[in-house]
């Protein structure tokens, strides 16, 4: 439990691999409630062993927000949504899931929401949804070149291996039929 390990925790961010820390373990907690950790950033106790951020449950990063049909944000704190709300990254109308209950709201019928849970104030690479987004659709924008690369390199070997095997066939077509 992050608890029992107060002191000397480290933050590494998943886009630049920068790392924070030695920090106790109540400035990771306030950089996660201010959304500055992200789904992908990694936390450590000895820069030896790294866990992404929302496995660690004193984090508390327990909301994905619903972006699109088919485009999940997150998880992340009910605090970082309050602060993408404010915004105007996602507004009270955005559905959003608790990853520990399974149940879908939206963002208004949410009890933080309409308790007003206060936003601290915000230290390293704080990254909004907008951002974020940009920054996977380029990710994933340049993985797909790189498949579609490594796809035409596998095509045009297959086709000079099909060619070799037909080649092959035929001479050893042109043997057998020699040999009769």
């Amino acid at each position: 439990m992050a608890s029992d390990h107060l002191e000397n925790w480290y933050l590494r961010k998943h886009d630049s691999a920068e790392i924070f820390g030695p920090v106790r373990f109540e400035q990771i907690h306030s950089w996660a409630l201010t959304a500055q950790i992200n789904s992908q950033d990694m936390v450590s106790i000895d820069k030896e062993v790294w866990t992404k951020a929302p496995m660690i449950p004193d984090l508390t990063m327990d909301w994905l927000i619903e972006v699109s049909e088919n485009l999940l944000y997150g998880p992340t704190t009910a605090e970082a949504l309050m602060e993408f709300c404010r915004l105007g990254e996602i507004t009270r109308d955005t559905p959003i899931i608790n990853c520990k209950t399974a149940e879908s709201m939206s963002l208004g019928k949410a009890a933080f929401f309409t308790e007003g849970l206060p936003v601290p104030g915000l230290d390293p690479a704080k990254g909004g949804i907008r951002v974020n987004l940009q920054k996977r659709i380029r990710e994933l924008e340049c993985s797909l070149l790189e498949k579609r690369r490594q796809l035409a390199i596998a095509q045009e070997t297959i086709a000079k291996l099909e060619a070799k095997v037909r080649d092959l066939d035929h001479k050893l077509a042109d043997i057998r039929a020699g040999r009769k």
